[in-house]
């Protein structure tokens, strides 16, 4: 039953691939002097890509507090409710004023990066969480495609319209779920969790263990609730900002982000075409180049589907993450060879064979692992104010990859631009290197705990009696 959670997470996935992709579409056309449509300048260009990473800083603040409050199930309804309002305002623009606000609409979902991915990671069994996480990346990659290839045949207008249809569907999906039992457990609503986890995991022994630990451990945090004063809420709020566990998963998830951003993750897909004609002058090579490497962002990320079962998530991590380091510094060097010295004029295939190459290295591991823990490491307790916190650091990154990197490009050249990302990735994983977690086959409860200190054993020694408790031991 847990591919019924996975299909409309992809649904989603696809409509933000497109998201993503868009200004690959949208700016040629409107940038474009002999345009009979909407015109802009290049400024008003990289506005209109980049605003929905601004407003996906409110949109974080409106559905972290959904998802905590109201429930997964809401929560994915409002998001996909909101990417098909800026579809449709987007097919139906007339002015750069409306294109700028149809983007500012659809960054509000841009939650859904983060918040589908801690809800297929509640939903999930510990062994198909990782692999689900990464179906979910690929899906964006799908999305990414897509539209890549649609600019071929269709108007951008087109492609806005034709977006309407995954997010319309993945609603209808999600009006059919039951509750994360994970949310319900937080509520204190043991009987539905119950129900809702047998549901989506079965009667196997190792269910039954896992929902015992999940139950007993919200248990015990109602019990400490009851024993404790009551406190305002904004003192309440001051002491969940103290609190270590989540000051060290907003960390790790920060750190994380950056990588994804910084290894070229969104500027890739927005602006591939940008980079490759800046080297090889060729407009068409730089378009079938894009469609090759959204071929080999879907092929590097479905092979990640059986690494990420094979391997630690650490060893993934920082052994791929370092080979994604070396390509691009490779390409920062490939670029100042073939700009200033020309030395690599026989060789013309060589710069976009890098540039392809750093796309498939980065999507087996550092992108999917990177997504798979950030999703993994957030407290029950506290994963709406994490969410909420990471999504605005992430939506910062986004905003400024978008902005900065055409204009990175344009003064300090591509390898200027591959070189000071390279460098970022290199800072974020060596932090990483000290404080993050193995998180590969353990419970979100587990990795809960040892983000707490706490030992399992002697968490069992102080969790509560299995009074309310249906689960056999």
């Amino acid at each position: 039953m847990q591919i019924f959670i996975l299909i409309p997470g992809c649904l989603h996935s696809i409509a933000m691939g497109f998201m993503v992709a868009f200004p690959a579409v949208l700016n040629p056309a409107i940038l474009s002097p002999n345009s009979t449509d909407i015109t802009a300048t290049s400024a008003q260009a990289s506005w209109i890509a980049s605003t929905n990473g601004i407003s996906g800083i409110f949109g974080f603040l409106i559905f972290s507090h959904i998802f905590q409050s109201f429930g997964r199930k809401m929560t994915g309804i409002g998001l996909n409710v909101i990417l098909i309002v800026g579809w449709l305002t987007l097919s139906l623009a007339n002015s750069i004023t409306v294109l700028v606000f149809a983007r500012a609409i659809q960054g509000l979902s841009i939650g859904g990066v983060f918040i589908s991915s801690i809800t297929i990671c509640e939903y999930a069994s510990p062994r198909r969480r990782g692999y689900f996480t990464t179906i979910k990346i690929i899906s964006v990659g799908v999305g990414s495609l897509l539209c890549h290839s649609f600019a071929i045949f269709c108007t951008w207008r087109q492609i806005a319209a034709f977006c309407i249809i995954p997010t319309a569907l993945a609603v209808i999906f999600i009006l059919f779920w039951p509750e994360s039992p994970s949310f319900l457990a937080m509520k204190g609503r043991f009987e539905d969790c119950e129900k809702a986890f047998t549901w989506l995991n079965g009667n196997s022994v190792e269910s039954k263990r896992e929902l015992k630990y999940l139950i007993k451990a919200q248990m015990r945090r109602h019990e400490l609730i009851r024993k404790t004063e009551k406190i305002s809420i904004v003192e309440c709020f001051i002491k969940t900002l103290k609190n270590k566990e989540m000051q060290k998963a907003c960390i790790i998830s920060a750190l994380l982000t950056l990588c994804i951003d910084s290894c070229g993750r969104y500027f890739l897909i927005a602006y591939i075409t940008q980079i490759l004609v800046e080297i090889t002058g060729s407009k068409s090579i730089a378009i079938y180049c894009s469609i090759v490497s959204d071929l080999l962002l879907i092929f590097g990320l479905s092979i990640s589907c059986i690494v990420i079962r094979k391997f630690k998530r650490r060893k993934l991590l920082f052994s791929l993450g370092t080979l994604t380091i070396a390509i691009m510094f490779i390409i920062s060097i490939v670029a100042v060879l073939k700009s200033k010295y020309d030395i690599l004029c026989q060789v013309p295939w060589l710069f976009p064979f890098v540039v392809l190459l750093h796309t498939f290295v980065a999507h087996i591991g550092l992108v999917p692992v990177s997504f798979a823990i950030t999703a993994e490491v957030y407290p029950l307790e506290y994963k709406g104010i994490c969410s909420c916190i990471s999504g605005i650091v992430f939506t910062i990154f986004y905003a400024l990859t978008l902005k900065l990197t055409p204009v990175m490009i344009e003064f300090i050249g591509v390898s200027g631009t591959y070189a000071v990302y390279a460098l970022l990735v290199m800072f974020c994983l060596a932090i990483l290197y000290f404080i993050l977690p193995e998180t590969k086959d353990k419970t979100l409860q587990e990795i809960e705990d040892e983000i707490r200190g706490i030992d399992r054993s002697d968490a069992d020694k102080n969790l509560l009696p299995e009074k309310a408790i249906s689960v056999d031991t």
